[in-house]
């Protein structure tokens, strides 16, 4: 990997690590979601990333894809478990991370963190797709806890959050063999018994996918906003509201959306009301591992 783009990894994934740690240290039971987002998005740009896609906050049963929709009320409180997902990216270099929060032990949490520990360890080069995915579906056996069975692992790459292989957090046969200087990202969900997510209300994030001719003008720009300050990464609804209505950007995303030209992500949910952690990290593979989301000072 040239040098510069290493740094630029680097940067990113201990950009998102320095604002875990002050995210950790702030939370407390009655807070606000959309304050946290907000501290959170905040503090990335402040040390000089942009957010890789708006921060995730997803509550107990909630997986993946909520964040704070406009005026949100929406609190935290005590024994929730609270899934924070952070992306920094430095040039379009990205560094992924998650953790849970909750403000009681709750072994779901340490289960995930093991599951997660384990699969770094074994993310050398020649290690296969299903390989991996078994190491981190053995550890949860082992701790006699399940994982959210649909919800993968991924590889990264320049202004690309989610690329090709997924990498399931199970035994798959999948034999793709990751090479010297990959950068991917595990992030085992776990719950009280394998489960299984469904897609939900409300759709707060969309991507550009791609240019299509739409009517509203505030649709264009929108469209092109997706595309060239958000360079094709996931962006929140909210963060529309500071030039166009909440009446102007339903209507537009609409059209787009008709159109094909942009991707929303509902909210993911597990389909039995279970409570769910989540741990992440982004790691480079290598015969020693790097990972660029762990703090280092």
């Amino acid at each position: 990997m040239d040098a510069k783009i290493l740094e630029k990894y680097k940067k990113a994934g201990q950009i998102a690590a320095h604002v875990r740690a002050e995210t950790e240290k702030k939370l407390k039971p009655g807070m606000k979601l959309l304050e946290i987002a907000e501290f959170i998005e905040s503090s990335i740009r402040k040390k000089g990333g942009e957010p890789a896609f708006p921060v995730n906050l997803s509550l107990n049963e909630i997986a993946a894809h909520y964040t704070p929709v406009y005026k949100d009320e929406t609190t935290v409180e005590a024994g929730d478990l609270l899934k924070i997902d952070i992306g920094v990216h430095v040039d379009g270099y990205i560094g992924d991370l998650a953790f849970t929060w909750c403000s009681e032990k709750n072994p779901l949490i340490k289960a995930a963190e093991k599951c997660l520990g384990i699969g770094i360890k074994v993310s050398k080069p020649g290690v296969t797709v299903s390989e991996l995915g078994k190491a981190i579906e053995d550890a949860s056996k082992e701790q006699g806890i399940g994982l959210i069975m649909n919800l993968t692992g991924h590889t990264l790459d320049k202004f690309k959050f989610h690329g090709d292989p997924i990498i399931p957090n199970k035994e798959t046969g999948n034999t793709h063999a990751f090479k010297e200087g990959d950068i991917i990202a595990l992030e085992p969900f776990t719950v009280e018994s394998n489960g299984w997510v469904n897609e939900s209300a409300p759709t707060e994030i969309y991507k550009h996918v791609m240019d299509r001719p739409v009517r509203l003008k505030e649709a264009r720009e929108i469209l092109l906003m997706g595309r060239d300050q958000f360079h094709s990464l996931p962006f929140a609804k909210r963060w529309l509201y500071d030039k166009y209505s909440p009446v102007k950007v339903a209507m537009s995303l609409r059209q787009l959306e008709a159109a094909y030209a942009v991707e929303g992500f509902p909210v993911l949910k597990e389909k039995d009301g279970k409570k769910i952690a989540q741990a992440e990290h982004t790691i480079i593979v290598g015969e020693k591992p790097l990972v660029t989301t762990e703090l280092k000072d």
